[in-house]
C-alpha cells in the first residue's frame, strides 16, 4: 500500500511514517499544505492519504473533498 501524509506537524510527520513504515505502509510523500498534497498526490499516485483535519490556517476536510 502506498500513503501520501498531510500534516503541518513535522514531528506528526515523522512519528506516522515510522510507525506505517515499520507495519509495511510504503509512505511516498509527505506535505503540509493543501496546495503541496494536491501536487503530490497528482504526482505518486497513492492508494491512500492521511490527512490532519487541522492543517493551521487550512481545513483538512476541505482536502479531503478535493481527494474525493
Amino acid at each position: 500500500m502506498r500513503c501520501v501524509i498531510v500534516d503541518d506537524s513535522t514531528r506528526f510527520l515523522e512519528a506516522a511514517r515510522a510507525l506505517l513504515e515499520r507495519e509495511g505502509v510504503d509512505v511516498v510523500g509527505v506535505a503540509s499544505t493543501i496546495a503541496e498534497a494536491l501536487r503530490l498526490v497528482d504526482e505518486v499516485r497513492p492508494d491512500v492519504t492521511l490527512v490532519d483535519i487541522d492543517l493551521g490556517a487550512e481545513s483538512g476536510f476541505d482536502l479531503a473533498l478535493r481527494l474525493a
